[in-house]
């Protein structure tokens, strides 16, 4: 009984934490079929390589990781997550994304003394080659065209008190085409509190806040989102022969409705991991899955993780596979 409060607790307040305020009205949605905030986006947004996620291990959890961040992989998503960090932790990341193109994530953080980590993430996109062509020539050139995006960070995590840590980055940002080179410089903040009741936290994010871009004759914003979540182990404690963590938070971008990721991660002897999630109310993506592995390589922690996201009839569902460990 006192575990089915516990659980029933969870989900009442992960819902309400996620729901919007009250005086915010729906209305129906013609073509989805769904409801809509009834407030309009505020614009267009620049660097939509930004929104994606590089990890394996957030994307199996549907995204429903901010409150999660127990991992190296949490310095992409919630960089205060990796306060806890003892050594010097690594991540190497590998998307297979839509389109023929990829991404290539990876990390590095060392605990530095005082509570505090230090970090570095690059984050790369490079699309599929694209053949130049011209008005007098439109089959192509013969020449290809020089494409891909770029995100370098610098990482700084600490924990401010034996519950609550807080983490920021800054991160030099690039897109390129062909000659043109758009740049700009973005800042992340978030928190993690442990709020001592069992192992319930909750996790906040703020990522890509930046200056307004200015493209050819239309003013963009940066891809700014805002998350908020909620977890913990509803069977088990991490690290036993068994445990389960459930996970829920809201998503708030600046150029699209608001959004809900649900996810759970199911640890086996702390070997074996099995993961799931589900996407709300976004328009391709809805459910994803993954595994994970974790060992020890001459005496060193060594994690493998792969996820498969779901995009729809129309599209291939991307792919991630993930090393990562510490040493």
């Amino acid at each position: 009984m006192k575990r089915m409060l516990c659980c029933a607790a969870f989900a009442v307040w992960t819902v309400c934490a996620a729901l919007p305020a009250p005086a915010q009205e729906y209305l129906p949605d013609a073509e989805k079929g769904r409801t809509t905030p009834s407030f309009e986006k505020q614009g267009p947004s620049t660097f939509a390589f930004l929104k994606v996620t590089p990890t394996a291990r957030v994307a199996a959890m549907g995204d429903a990781y901010t409150a999660v961040a127990d991992g190296i992989e949490a310095i992409h998503w919630n960089p205060a997550g990796i306060a806890k960090l003892r050594k010097v932790g690594y991540s190497f990341g590998y998307t297979q994304w839509l389109v023929d193109s990829r991404f290539y994530s990876g990390a590095v953080a060392g605990n530095v003394g005082w509570g505090s980590v230090l970090g570095i993430t690059v984050v790369n996109f490079q699309p599929p080659e694209i053949k130049e062509t011209t008005t007098l020539q439109p089959t192509g050139t013969g020449k290809m065209v020089d494409v891909g995006d770029l995100a370098v960070g610098l990482v700084y995590a600490k924990r401010l008190t034996d519950k609550l840590s807080a983490g920021g980055t800054i991160r030099y940002v690039e897109s390129k085409l062909g000659p043109r080179r758009l740049k700009a410089v973005t800042l992340n903040v978030s928190t993690l509190l442990h709020t001592g009741f069992r192992s319930f936290r909750i996790g906040m994010s703020m990522k890509n806040l930046g200056n307004e871009l200015q493209l050819v004759n239309q003013k963009s914003d940066m891809p700014l989102v805002f998350h908020i979540g909620s977890a913990m182990e509803v069977y088990g404690k991490l690290g036993g022969p068994v445990s389960l963590t459930a996970s829920f938070e809201g998503a708030y971008f600046v150029d699209r409705w608001q959004r809900y990721n649900l996810g759970g991660e199911l640890w086996l002897k702390d070997i074996l991991a099995l993961r799931g999630g589900y996407k709300f109310r976004y328009d391709e993506e809805s459910w994803s899955i993954g595994a994970g592995l974790k060992g020890k390589f001459s005496g060193h922690a060594v994690h493998v993780d792969f996820s498969y996201s779901d995009f729809g009839s129309l599209l291939e569902a991307p792919l991630r596979l993930t090393l990562s460990g510490s040493f």
